[in-house]
C-alpha cells in the first residue's frame, strides 16, 4: 500500500514542527528574551509571529536570567494578553541533574504544555556547555521525557559570541539536534531603536527564505520593519494634514477618509494615530470624530 506523505504539522509554520526542536541564537542585547516572550504569546493566541503563521497551543516559558518583577513589567508594558502562556523564573534548575529534571517534570505534569521554551540554554546546564558529552545529557533528557513522554515541541535560546555567523555558543551537538537553527543579528546604529535581522540557517522541514525578517522593537515586542515604516508614514501624513490647517479649522475623520489621497482607508488605524498625536500634544479632540491643532478654542473658528 502506498500512502501519500503528509506535511509535518507546525506550531510555527516551517520552523517548529510538533514534537520538534527550534533553536535561536544571538549576541547579547539583541532581544532574545523579548523574542521568546513574543513567540510564546503568539503561539498561545494562534497569532502570526512576525508574519509567520502559528497553530494555537499551550506554552510554558521558563526563564533563567530575569527576575519575576522584570519579566512581569515587560509583559504588562506590551499591553497584550497572555492567555495559554505560563511563565516561570528559576535560577537553579539544571536539566543534567535529577533534581532539576524532577522540577521540570512536575511543571509539565501540571501545565501540560504543547510548547516548552527554555531561555537561555547554558543556564540550565551544570556541566560544560562546550562539551558534547555534557550537552547530550540534557538533549537526551529533553528527547526522552519532554518530547517523547509529554509530546512537547521545544524552543531554546542560545547566546552567541561576537561573531554571530559562527552560530550559538556551546557544543556543535546542538546544531545537529535541532530541526531549525535561527540567527538573530542586531543591525541598528547606536542611539536607534533595536533593529534585528532574523534568518534561519537550517530548516529541515521547509525551504530557507530568500531574505531575512527585519524587525524593530516597539513597546517590548518586535514589529516587521516594513509595517512600522508604513505606520510611521501614515502618522506623518496625518500630522502634515493638521499642520496645514488655518486658524480655527477642524478636521474630521470623515474628511480624512474621503480626501483625494487619504493616508489610509482603515478607520481604526486613523483613530490610533490621532490618539498618538493627541498624546504628543500636536492636536486636540474638539467633538465626535473632529480634531484640531492643539490650542484650538471655539472662538477661533472661522
Amino acid at each position: 500500500i502506498h500512502l501519500p506523505l503528509t506535511s509535518a504539522p507546525f506550531y510555527l509554520e516551517g520552523w517548529l514542527p510538533k514534537c520538534g526542536r527550534l533553536g535561536f541564537y544571538a549576541s547579547a542585547k539583541t532581544g532574545k528574551s523579548f523574542t521568546a516572550v513574543q513567540l510564546a504569546r503568539c503561539i498561545g493566541a494562534g497569532e502570526p509571529f512576525l508574519g509567520i503563521s502559528t497553530q494555537q497551543g499551550r506554552v510554558l516559558y521558563l526563564q533563567f536570567e530575569l527576575g519575576d518583577k522584570v519579566l512581569q513589567d515587560r509583559l504588562i508594558s506590551t499591553g497584550k494578553s497572555y492567555d495559554n502562556v505560563y511563565l516561570g523564573t528559576t535560577f537553579s534548575m539544571k536539566l543534567d541533574h535529577p533534581v532539576g529534571q524532577e522540577q521540570l517534570i512536575s511543571a509539565l505534569m501540571v501545565i501540560k504544555p504543547d510548547v516548552l521554551i527554555l531561555d537561555p540554554w547554558y543556564k540550565l546546564m551544570g556541566g560544560d556547555e562546550n562539551e558534547a558529552q555534557d550537552t547530550e545529557k540534557v538533549t537526551d533528557f529533553v528527547d526522552e521525557v519532554v518530547i517523547e513522554a509529554f509530546g512537547c515541541s521545544v524552543v531554546i535560546f542560545l547566546h552567541a559570541g561576537k561573531d554571530v555567523s559562527k552560530g550559538g555558543r556551546g557544543s556543535s551537538v546542538l546544531e545537529g539536534w535541532v530541526d531549525s537553527y535561527v540567527e538573530m543579528k542586531k543591525v541598528n546604529k547606536v542611539g536607534e531603536p533595536l533593529r534585528v535581522k532574523i534568518m534561519p540557517k537550517l530548516l529541515r522541514h521547509s525551504a530557507l527564505p530568500p531574505e531575512p525578517i527585519e524587525a524593530v522593537l516597539d513597546k517590548f515586542e518586535f514589529v516587521l520593519a516594513a509595517e512600522q515604516e508604513k505606520e510611521e508614514s501614515i502618522k506623518d501624513d496625518l500630522r502634515d494634514m493638521f499642520l496645514s490647517l488655518g486658524n480655527g479649522e477642524i478636521l474630521s475623520v470623515h474628511k480624512i477618509l474621503t480626501c483625494d489621497e487619504p493616508p489610509t482607508t482603515n478607520r481604526s488605524t486613523i483613530y490610533k494615530h490621532l490618539d498618538s498625536l493627541i498624546t504628543e500634544g500636536i492636536i486636540t479632540k474638539v467633538g465626535r470624530g473632529e480634531y484640531a491643532l492643539a490650542g484650538y478654542s471655539p472662538q477661533d473658528k472661522t
